[in-house]
């Protein structure tokens, strides 16, 4: 794998993202904008809570935090990092 990190291995990143907004339209401009900068595993609406999204993408994405405040109700950022 000339210079990637598979999944799961050791030294891989990826970092989980859910937020919550009844604007449809926020939640689109904010999944574009996580695509242009960062690999997407995942993208996700809840069926159950339609203003709850879920976004998996490749690498260490807290810079999303800044994206995400004051344009949402709420969200969360895990970033997992196999040692």
């Amino acid at each position: 794998m000339s210079g990637e990190t598979a999944k799961g291995s050791k030294g891989y990143v990826k970092t989980t993202i859910f937020f919550t907004t009844f604007d449809e339209n926020i939640a689109k401009d904010i999944i574009n904008k996580i695509a242009k900068e960062f690999k997407v595993l995942e993208s996700k609406r809840s069926h159950v809570l339609k203003e709850v999204y879920y976004i998996a993408v490749e690498g260490d994405a807290r810079s999303v935090e800044d994206l995400l405040r004051g344009k949402v109700n709420w969200y969360k950022v895990d970033v997992l990092e196999f040692k």
